[in-house]
């Protein structure tokens, strides 16, 4: 049988299952002309053809329901529920969104009211991508507050089904807190995160092997805090901040966290390291870096040098560049790519795509630390034409931290759309031109789980497989000594903020 024997059969089923649906004919349905509602809204949205089932509930009045899910590809799915809610077995599914690989889909729903009368809601079509997704995604599990960390970890969610386990939590390190964990390439196998309070440090995961390092140095402001791999896995970006959190007595507004001082270094893993350059430590605030793919093009963000007692909203970051020899140790000029002046807003978040084509970044009203500025929104920077442009996945409320997918193809971005307060992972397509698709809410076995989970998901990454590294032997690093670093005697500036000369009495830099 060939495939378009196939597709008119698997059509025909459809136009079966869908006739049956109402009783003996379709007459038996009453056409509702308006969309139907469910949640999560999983209408109108490009899938990856890896992803999890699209469990969701149909927000309807009604005593009995039905859903069925239709391609020319395969045959159909049809779900019946009491409840409202649609949970389609997974090798169902897989098998369904497989054959609709690089095609299109449609999702029928029925409702029946109290008289015992079916009501057909007009059609709901997806697309399934060729392009799958990273298979796992990484992200913090923390209070909304920012401010309870009794009992936080970071965990990793198979996006092919609904496993999620703990990678490490704090429960064996004294309920402290860790955060900014980071992958190299969206490389299960190469990631660091930090632990702060009594068992501070920076914990470093290659291959299997774990270290846990000070990346403070007596020449520094501070331990490394936002950090970024270089491609070749050997060197670490990371900025050195002075960070305060105040607290606003406002309904729309709960915390502002800023920086009094900020600048650049490099870790350089292999000679135990940290270098640094008058062009990136100075009194302006120099953070969160991001290589570009080909490791030579470093982005930046950078404020004016703080200024005490001046108001919040006033503080903006540019988007800066400048580049790096990692064979060399030597560094370019910095230049600006977008201003705030330009723009009028505050740039946060640079990352590049893995093609290194396009630059994804946050602008908000002001600041840089945007999970708590409803403000905040993602916007895309063509590398090539050098312009850039908001794009179509924003809210009302906060669109912030995004991170992209090893193939520049999709990413995930945090986002408190639902309910203002909790922030929850959301995926998008992005197109060769740069156009992104309506975003999808991450899905979950049970269609209610977000209603009552009321915790956030705090920088979701992407990447290519699980982190196999297990918790006791995370932990047992975790516990242990620090490896101090050493800092660059070729540098005749530190990073203390203003490139100031070094000095003989300088001490280490704890963590916080």
């Amino acid at each position: 049988m060939n495939i378009s024997s196939k597709k008119i059969l698997f059509l025909l089923a459809a136009v079966i299952v869908l006739v049956s649906s109402c009783g003996h004919s379709v007459s038996d349905c009453q056409m509702t002309p308006q969309l139907p509602t469910i949640e999560p809204d999983y209408r109108d949205i490009i899938i990856p053809p890896n992803i999890a089932p699209l469990n969701f509930r149909i927000r309807e009045d009604g005593r009995a329901f039905k859903a069925i899910f239709s391609s020319a590809a395969q045959e159909p799915i049809a779900i019946r529920s009491s409840s409202g809610l649609i949970q389609i077995p997974m090798r169902r599914w897989k098998k369904f969104i497989t054959a609709c690989r690089g095609d299109s889909f449609t999702i029928d729903l029925f409702v029946q009211d109290s008289n015992r009368s079916w009501h057909r809601y007009p059609s709901i079509t997806n697309y399934v991508s060729r392009q799958p997704i990273d298979s796992h995604l990484v992200y913090r599990i923390i209070n909304p507050g920012y401010v309870l960390w009794w009992d936080l970890g970071i965990y990793q969610r198979d996006l092919t089904t609904f496993r999620e386990k703990a990678i490490f939590t704090n429960r064996l390190t004294k309920r402290n807190c860790m955060n900014c964990h980071s992958f190299c390439l969206n490389d299960p196998a190469q990631m660091i995160f930090h632990m702060r309070s009594e068992f501070g440090g920076t914990l470093l995961i290659q291959n299997d092997e774990v270290s846990k390092i000070n990346t403070g140095t007596a020449f520094t402001m501070s331990a490394g805090v936002y950090p970024c791999w270089h491609p070749d896995g050997k060197h670490i970006a990371f900025s050195v901040n002075r960070i305060f959190q105040n607290f606003h007595a406002h309904r729309d507004k709960s915390t502002y966290v800023y920086d009094t001082a900020s600048d650049l270094v490099i870790y350089d893993i292999a000679n135990n390291r940290i270098t640094t350059s008058p062009a990136v430590a100075t009194k302006r605030l120099e953070n969160l870096p991001n290589w570009h793919p080909n490791g030579r093009d470093l982005y930046f963000i950078s404020a004016s040098e703080f200024i005490n007692n001046a108001p919040y909203d006033t503080v903006r970051y540019d988007l800066m560049h400048t580049t790096y020899d990692v064979a060399t140790n030597e560094w370019g000029d910095v230049n600006p790519v977008i201003t705030a002046r330009e723009s009028g807003k505050s740039i946060t978040f640079p990352k590049v795509s893995p093609d290194g084509r396009f630059l994804m970044f946050t602008m908000s009203d002001y600041g840089y630390f945007t999970i708590y500025t409803t403000s905040s929104d993602l916007y895309l920077y063509d590398l090539t034409r050098q312009e850039y442009a908001e794009l179509a996945v924003n809210s009302e409320h906060v669109d912030s931290y995004h991170s992209w997918s090893s193939d520049g193809h999709w990413f995930v971005f945090s986002s408190k759309r639902k309910d203002g307060l909790c922030a929850r992972p959301y995926f998008s397509y992005v197109d060769d031109d740069g156009r992104a698709s309506k975003p999808f809410l991450l899905p979950q076995s049970d269609p209610a789980y977000y209603e009552t989970f009321l915790l956030n998901y705090n920088v979701p990454e992407l990447v290519k497989g699980p982190v196999k590294t297990g918790h006791w032997q995370i932990a047992q690093k975790a516990v242990g000594d620090l490896v101090p670093v050493t800092f660059d005697s070729t540098v005749a500036v530190d990073a203390l903020s203003g490139a100031t000369k070094i000095v003989a009495d300088a001490v280490s830099r704890p963590y916080h």
